[in-house]
């Protein structure tokens, strides 16, 4: 499947759980409703039958109240996003300053998936305090996501270890899972809500009980009841949980496996994956976590967070991943254990023929290797020229190891000043700036000018910062920009709107905006939510804003006169069969696209992919792809929630 297939699959999984959700609730009434029939029949206090008694009518009533209660404050707590969800986890949001060696190699690591796939780079939390080796992702978009691994993640993993971990989580952000993992966490948080009021009614009871003297509690009589409705309830929230574990399991099972598939389709090292999940298999804490929300999070996370047996997991079980990837994985590991025992054995009989204490017992020899000559990936290639525009959009939401690759060697190209830079807000801003300046046809003394005025902080550093970037092609240009885009979320919202107009005034010194100008500039409102939210629309009522486009993108290549007049009837013949007149020079603006994405963006997801094609095709119309057309179309995408990855250079 594609992206968008997996777009669509994950919106009929919303289908599956609201189905699963009303019939859990529908269960939890009948137990209820049975449950208050039978303690009103033990203190003959009940009329009626099992199904319908005088109680019956409460009982539906306070179900629904306590379930939909309870799922409602849950999304509301949830509706920070993920970073919401890390906090509540204990998370500690990572310093993108880190001198930490292993949380700068998961920066690393993340920053190149994320230029691979042409996702926004998620924000990276660490929990310090667990020392399970488990990781998830988490948000209700793509703009929001977090990243939150375990202290034991991070100590165990090796650079593919973590790259093939890393590579799970954003197919699970590629595959639309994180909107669904968030949906069930609050809709199960209503099921499991009944148990938690059975639970407090116990202890109630219990403490109701305890006061006074002997006589005067008899005299009560109503803690006994308390005490019995509080386990009633308790009992049935245990079912609940039983519920709530059989749908995480039905959801989330066959999407882990698809999950582990797209993370050795993106790296193409099947071997670190293995390499990742041996680990949790064979580590003493394996993936568990301590956290008291440890249950509530075990369908969003890499591995199983508590102890169940794997009828109730939500996880398919580790040797069942493994084997999937390859059985030789585990053979190999069972060889190598024998082969540990053995040693180990053989070092404690020598050391107690000779005497010796255990600690100076031999050292164990290396583990033996997965693989004795990994593959590398392939070199870099360029994109086909003559690429139909459906494989091209095809790309969407995937990452080939050529991708990832060029990512890698970006990281390694780039000079350290940039590398500092990238620490920190305020050198994230300085490196927009010099990233537009150096594509800017405003005289020097104009730039200098305006930087002195709005941003004298800055000044010097955007000014190192423009000659080091004189020695990178343009085309890392946009990569650089997803890098630095994440570093402005450390500020607050009022900053970084202030931020976002002195960059569009920076963008105007000029007086025109250019194809990467627009880019910055859309993906900084995107990514600080600017603008109303797009309403639902169709794309046959668009037709003048989809010619607008198409007319912007065969112009941007370089078309003109009376090929780009046939060329774009041809194209817009496939949306209408009575297409509007080519839109002159001031409709097809950039300025004009932006006001239009805004309105197309609420298009369904099969509309999306359909107007995405158009615009690939117009891209391809001359027969090559430009860097400037590759980075409009890539904008496009994002706007449209659909993340196209980079041209491998």
């Amino acid at each position: 499947m594609n992206f968008f297939e997996h777009q669509a699959n994950a919106r009929r999984q919303t289908g599956r759980l609201l189905v699963y959700f009303t019939l859990a609730v529908v269960l939890t009434i009948a137990a209820v409703n049975t449950g208050l029939f039978v303690l009103g029949s033990l203190i003959n206090a009940s009329h009626g039958h099992w199904y319908w008694h005088d109680w019956s009518a409460q009982a539906v009533v306070a179900v629904l109240l306590v379930v939909l209660g309870g799922s409602l404050l849950e999304f509301l707590r949830l509706r920070g996003g993920g970073k919401a969800i890390a906090e509540l986890m204990g998370g500690r949001r990572i310093d993108f300053a880190t001198t930490d060696a292993k949380e700068r190699q998961f920066i690393n690591v993340v920053a190149e998936m994320a230029i691979a796939s042409g996702v926004p780079a998620p924000v990276l939390y660490v929990m310090e305090r667990e020392y399970g080796i488990n990781a998830f992702v988490a948000g209700l978009n793509m703009d929001e996501t977090v990243m939150v691994v375990t202290a034991g993640a991070l100590d165990a993993f090796d650079r593919d270890e973590l790259q093939a971990v890393v590579g799970h989580e954003f197919s699970h952000i590629l595959n639309g899972d994180m909107r669904l993992n968030v949906r069930l966490m609050a809709l199960l948080a209503g099921i499991l809500a009944i148990g938690q009021i059975g639970g407090f009614m116990m202890r109630v009871g219990a403490d109701f009980g305890s006061s006074g003297s002997s006589s005067s509690r008899r005299d009560r009589g109503f803690s006994p009841h308390l005490i019995a409705l509080g386990f009633m309830l308790w009992a049935i929230g245990a079912l609940g949980l039983f519920f709530g574990r059989l749908i995480k399991a039905a959801i989330s099972r066959q999407r882990e496996f698809l999950a582990d598939a797209s993370s050795v389709q993106f790296t193409r090292n099947p071997d670190g994956l293995a390499s990742a999940l041996l680990k949790i298999r064979n580590g003493s804490q394996q993936s568990w976590l301590g956290n008291v929300r440890a249950e509530s999070m075990s369908h969003m996370c890499f591995g199983e967070t508590l102890r169940f047996s794997d009828f109730f997991a939500t996880h398919p079980p580790l040797e069942e991943r493994i084997a999937v990837l390859g059985k030789h994985y585990l053979v190999r590991d069972r060889a190598r254990q024998r082969v540990q025992r053995r040693q180990t054995e053989t070092a404690a009989q020598v050391a107690l023929a000779q005497e010796l204490p255990l600690a100076e017992k031999p050292r164990d020899l290396p583990p033996i290797p997965f693989i004795d000559n990994p593959a590398m990936p392939s070199a870099p290639q360029m994109l086909a020229l003559a690429a139909p525009a459906a494989a091209l959009v095809a790309r969407a939401g995937t990452v080939r190891p050529e991708e990832l690759e060029s990512a890698r060697e970006l990281h390694r190209r780039l000079p350290v000043g940039i590398q500092q830079a990238l620490q920190g807000s305020a050198g994230a801003q300085a490196l927009l700036y010099a990233l537009m300046a150096r594509q800017s046809a405003a005289p020097e003394a104009v730039v200098q000018a305006f930087l002195q005025k709005q941003e004298p902080q800055l000044l010097a550093q955007v000014n190192i910062l423009f000659r080091l970037l004189e020695g990178l092609d343009l085309c890392y240009a946009l990569p650089l920009t997803e890098l630095a885009l994440p570093r402005l979320q450390l500020l607050d919202a009022a900053t970084q709107r202030s931020f976002l107009g002195r960059l569009q005034a920076f963008a105007q010194l000029d007086r025109r905006l250019s194809t990467f100008e627009f880019a910055l500039l859309m993906l900084l409102r995107k990514q600080l939510h600017i603008g109303p939210k797009p309403r639902a629309v169709k794309l046959a009522q668009c037709t003048p804003l989809v010619a607008s486009m198409v007319a912007t993108f065969l112009r941007t290549g370089g078309m003109e006169g009376e090929k780009l007049e046939r060329t774009y009837l041809r194209l817009m013949r496939t949306v209408t069969m009575a297409p509007p007149a080519l839109p002159g020079q001031e409709f097809t603006r950039l300025s004009q696209l932006a006001m239009g994405m805004q309105v197309l963006g609420g298009l369904s997801l099969v509309e999306r992919r359909s107007l995405l094609e158009l615009a690939a095709t117009a891209v391809l119309a001359d027969a090559e792809i430009r860097l400037e057309e590759y980075e409009l179309l890539r904008v496009v995408a994002a706007l449209l929630d659909c993340p196209m990855p980079k041209l491998a250079a």
